[in-house]
């Protein structure tokens, strides 16, 4: 929505949209107004760098830019070792002032707020908050209400059939032992208007943050389904053949 754009996240989110689509059955999710926000914590305090996490974030328009992140199904991230949740906030290109949530479902199970307002201009980039411990055998969750500091509505999470517009809107990846999501806020399809669409543009930049599950448990989600390889590597074929075909017409 604003001018910057996470191109690697943008090309990750196209490449699951029809692999994820549909992978898990709605689930209703009941937004909380009594919520209250947890401590938010700087880098200096937790020290969190989030420098290597900027580098997704591009000029719009740029070519992707591979630093090394690994694809996950955002409806499994289920922990298989305990840790302190903590969830840092990254950067955000969004027009809304977007509120975040968590739900924490198995062994250990709650609800709370992760950010009452995802703005930069309440944030600082690193930023944190603490979700507390979680137990091994959790599914974490997340929601994003947006523009739900102004009373925004709509609430999309990880899973694409509970969004009410039936698209996906969170993408997850793995990078330097930390996991990364990044969120659409816009209802609709790409550039839709009429209704209740919004002209998405589909970027996925309008919050990210970065959660802290632990190393552990990183290393044992980041095996890639074997449907998301096999989509990711259709997709590189097909690239690769538009390449191939341009460069031809070139020649000739």
């Amino acid at each position: 929505m604003k001018t910057k754009l996470l191109t690697g996240f943008f090309v990750t989110a196209t490449a699951l949209g029809g692999v994820l689509a549909g992978i898990s059955p709605a689930h209703a999710f009941t937004w909380n107004n009594s919520w209250s926000q947890s401590p938010i914590l700087s880098k200096s305090q937790t020290g969190f760098d989030d420098a290597p996490f900027q580098a997704f974030v591009q000029p719009e328009r740029m070519e992707k830019v591979d630093v090394g992140q690994l694809l996950l199904d955002p409806t499994k991230l289920k922990l298989k070792f305990d840790h302190e949740v903590k969830v840092h906030f990254i950067n955000e290109g969004a027009g809304f002032r977007n509120q975040l949530a968590y739900e924490a479902t198995g062994t250990t199970t709650r609800t709370g707020l992760v950010f009452n307002d995802a703005s930069d201009d309440v944030l600082k980039y690193g930023d944190g908050v603490s979700l507390g411990n979680v137990k091994a055998g959790t599914l974490l969750d997340f929601w994003l209400r947006a523009d739900g500091r102004n009373g925004g509505r709509n609430i999309f999470g990880t899973q694409t059939a509970a969004n009410e517009d039936g698209l996906q809107h969170v993408f997850a990846a793995a990078y330097n032992n930390y996991l990364v999501l990044g969120f659409e806020d816009l209802y609709g399809g790409l550039g839709a208007w009429g209704g209740k669409n919004q002209g998405s543009d589909r970027d996925f930049n309008d919050t990210v943050v970065v959660v802290d599950i632990g190393e552990d448990n990183i290393r044992a989600m980041s095996v890639p389904e074997p449907s998301i390889t096999l989509g990711l590597m259709s997709l590189g074929a097909a690239g690769l053949m538009r390449l191939r075909r341009r460069q031809n017409s070139v020649v000739s």
